[in-house]
This record gives C-alpha cells, sequence and structure tokens, in this order.
C-alpha cells in the first residue's frame, strides 16, 4: 500500500528519465517472502496505523484490499481454487465459523493470553476485539421515548427511520440480526424487523459501520443498529448521537482474523496475527479505536470503554453460523418482495 505508491513514484521518476529498461521492475517488486495480502472490513483508521506499524517491524511489504465482510467472504468463495489474499481482517465470528472451509487453521502462541470465550474451538479464525452491539440515537430529532431495546425496532413507530447496513455485506449487521433473533426468538420477528425498515438498508461497502452512525448524526434516519466503536467514536466526535445499549441485553462477539487456504504467503499472514494480538497493538485498540481488547490482562472495566447499562447475553455462535445461509436468503427474498 504505501511500499507501492513509493515504488510507483520511483518508476515514474525513472521512465522520465527515458533510459528505462523494462527489466529493471524485477529491482523494485519485493522478493515472495516479503509479501502480504490482505482483505479487510475494517475502517482505515483502524487497519491503516496497525498494518504500517507491521509493516516497520518486519520488513513484510503489505497489500490491503477492503470491502463489506460478506463481500470480502464472498470473493474468497469465488476465488478459492486460486486464493489473491493471505489473511482476512475483520469479520464476525459467526460468519467466519460459517465459512471455516476458506481458512487454513492456526493457533497463535498468543493464544493463551485470549479470554478463553472468544476462542475458536478449531482454530480456523482468531479473535481480534470485542464489538458490543448497541443501538443508536439522533437526541436532537427523538426528544422523548427513545428506544430501550431489541424490541423497540419492532415498534411502527421507528417505521422507515431505522439505519442498518445490509446484513449481506456488513457482518456486524448480521450479528445483530442473529442477535435480535436470538433475544426475540418465535415466528415473524424477522419479517417485522424487515417490514420496519421500509426498504431503508445501508448498502455501503468498507465502512457501512460508520454509514450508520453517518446516517442518525446527519438525520437520514433517527435510530440506527451499529458497533459500540462507531457509537462511541462518534459521541467522542461531538455529533448528535447517543448510546442505548438495549435493555434485553446484547451480544459482544468477537471480530475475527484468518488465514486462507492455500494461500501465497501463509507465514507473514501467521506473523501478522501474532503482531495483532500482542500487547501494543491490543491497548491501542482501547485507547484510540473505542474497542474492547480480547487479552485477558486488558479486559477489565477500569481500562474498557464505560459499560453502563450493558449486559451481555450468552450469544450462540455457533447457531447464528448455521443459520447464515437461510438468514441471508430469507432477507433476500423479503428484499424483493413488491
Amino acid at each position: 500500500m504505501r511500499r507501492l505508491a513509493a515504488l510507483l513514484a520511483a518508476l515514474l521518476l525513472l521512465t522520465g528519465c527515458g533510459g528505462w529498461d523494462e527489466n529493471g521492475w524485477d529491482a523494485f517488486i519485493p522478493a515472495e517472502e516479503e509479501r502480504l495480502v490482505i482483505y479487510t472490513s475494517h475502517p482505515a483508521s483502524v487497519y491503516d496505523p496497525i498494518v504500517k506499524e507491521f509493516e516497520e517491524r518486519t520488513g513484510v511489504w503489505v497489500l490491503v484490499e477492503t470491502g463489506g465482510s460478506g463481500e470480502l467472504l464472498d470473493r474468497l468463495e469465488a476465488e478459492k481454487d486460486a486464493p489473491r489474499c493471505d489473511l482476512l481482517f475483520g469479520g464476525g465470528g459467526d460468519s467466519l465459523t460459517a465459512q471455516k472451509e476458506l481458512f487454513a487453521p492456526y493457533v497463535s502462541p498468543l493464544a493463551e493470553e485470549i479470554i478463553p470465550d472468544f476462542l475458536c474451538g478449531d482454530g480456523s479464525w482468531t479473535p481480534f476485539s470485542s464489538l458490543p452491539v448497541v443501538l443508536i440515537y439522533n437526541p436532537v430529532l427523538v426528544r422523548t421515548n427513545p428506544p430501550e431495546g431489541w424490541e423497540s425496532l419492532l415498534d411502527p413507530v421507528w417505521r422507515g427511520r431505522i439505519a442498518l447496513a445490509d446484513p449481506a455485506v456488513s457482518g456486524l449487521s448480521f450479528t445483530a440480526v442473529s442477535t435480535l433473533l436470538q433475544v426475540l426468538p418465535g415466528d415473524g420477528t424477522l419479517e417485522a424487523f424487515h417490514r420496519n425498515l421500509d426498504g431503508r438498508t445501508l448498502s455501503g461497502l468498507s465502512e457501512v459501520v460508520d454509514e450508520v452512525a453517518d446516517a442518525v448524526a446527519e438525520g437520514s434516519c433517527t435510530i440506527g443498529i451499529t458497533a459500540e466503536s462507531a457509537a462511541l467514536e462518534a459521541i467522542q466526535a461531538g455529533r448528535d448521537v447517543a448510546l442505548v445499549y438495549p435493555r434485553e441485553g446484547t451480544s459482544a462477539a468477537a471480530d475475527g482474523m484468518a488465514v486462507i487456504s492455500g494461500c501465497a504467503h501463509e507465514e507473514n499472514a501467521r506473523r501478522f496475527i501474532d503482531f495483532a494480538l500482542g500487547g501494543d497493538v491490543q491497548r491501542h485498540l482501547i485507547r484510540t479505536c473505542q474497542r474492547r481488547s480480547v487479552r485477558r490482562e486488558l479486559y477489565s472495566p477500569e481500562l474498557e470503554p464505560e459499560t453502563d447499562g450493558l449486559v451481555l447475553i450468552d450469544y450462540d455462535l455457533e447457531k447464528a453460523a448455521g443459520m447464515r445461509d437461510w438468514l441471508l436468503s430469507v432477507w433476500q427474498s423479503l428484499e424483493e418482495e413488491p
């Protein structure tokens, strides 16, 4: 990414001198053992400092491609016979579990320092941070009776006023809808919720979670469903956003990292996972990104964001993973209804 820009600048200078030999490319292309290709659904504010520090510490040249986690998983599926990517960086653990056949199992030496509840049993993916799903609203536009929990999302008063990223694109939104169904089980919940969206979902790609906060802060929607980190960043920036921890409880599943099966630079992908689990990166998540760490010694009230009102459910990740295809299929059929 950054190295690529530098290389291109050097090449332009050389070609401008008139003495360019096409075989000179070899002098600027990193050796295979110095490369890593990452697909990420994280916003640049999260991945860019981490990638830059990894490059500086290891000398590995990193190419980053971004997109929504659902989109990236579809891309990995299409490329599985000839992988272009080495590491998937981001995506809910439920979505990664649902497509774990795309990944090469890896258990980091740092796994023993991770909270056991966040670990993937078969090592197909590795936790990176914990992301509670929260509700947000615009306190300027919603002065009375703000949403209180998941049941509020089914109230007709909010019809057409709810900001949600497309769960086929956003792993966080898929987790949110799965959480809704685990909190409010029963026939008709998914249909009732989709009906209350009134045909509106955000379809941006790489930063859909931030788009929800944008939509609420700017007033195109008055309430929304997003990650705690996105809500806290918007509040810290002074935007018109208030955070609600659902009164019924919510999920705080880990988003993850995974080595791609059959990738060209597996060792560097493993090195990146070890780096991202290290104390330096995990402290950076807390201090700069408003995220919760998955490391034992950093997951404490003194170091984590304010948790007043946060109640966690026993989110069944395996159940969510098992219903992913069904949920997205039903969702698509609801989208196509007139």
